[in-house]
């Protein structure tokens, strides 16, 4: 596969109190990445992708995402579909074409936790090699509240033409 037509396809633990951590990954073809994306997509069992869907599945539990990345004419090609934990592995697997016994052996807490603490060893050596990434920290906590304030707004209004009273 020549690096032009190549894509990384790949699956990602959710977790509402620690985000994401990458549990698999391998190379692919561009048309096989967005094959098996279009095929998982698809799948009944995939939580819709809109804010409420993604808020009711996350207090549920956690998530397993699964998508492609690729580089098409200088720019990032991305997509992911997630799935309950409950039917995640199963729908990976027959999706995506990863073993179901490797997605139980990455996602044992031991496996996980030294996938997480590898990450943020990645971030902090990142972080403290680019000084400057932490100028706008600040900043950004600042509007952070207004961000919240915007998704629980969204949220609400979603919320809106679900509930009937």
């Amino acid at each position: 596969m020549s690096k032009l037509d190549g894509a990384i396809v790949y699956v990602e633990l959710e977790r509402a109190e620690t985000g994401r951590v990458e549990i698999y990954s391998r190379e692919a073809t561009k048309g096989e990445a967005l094959r098996m994306f279009g095929s998982a997509s698809n799948d009944r069992r995939a939580i819709e992708d809109d804010l409420a869907s993604r808020v009711a599945a996350e207090v549920k539990g956690d998530l397993l995402c699964a998508g492609y990345f690729f580089v098409e004419g200088g720019k990032d090609a991305h997509e992911d579909v997630a799935f309950p934990i409950v039917h995640a592995v199963a729908a990976i697997s027959e999706h995506f074409g990863v073993d179901a016994e490797t997605l139980e052996r990455a996602l044992e807490p031991a496996n996980v936790a030294a996938l997480s603490a590898a990450r943020d060893a990645e971030l902090a050596s990142f972080l403290n090699d680019h000084p400057e990434m932490l100028a706008g920290a600040e900043a950004i906590r600042e509007k952070h509240g207004n961000v919240q304030a915007a998704l629980a707004a969204e949220l609400a209004i979603e919320l809106q033409g679900e509930v009937m009273h």
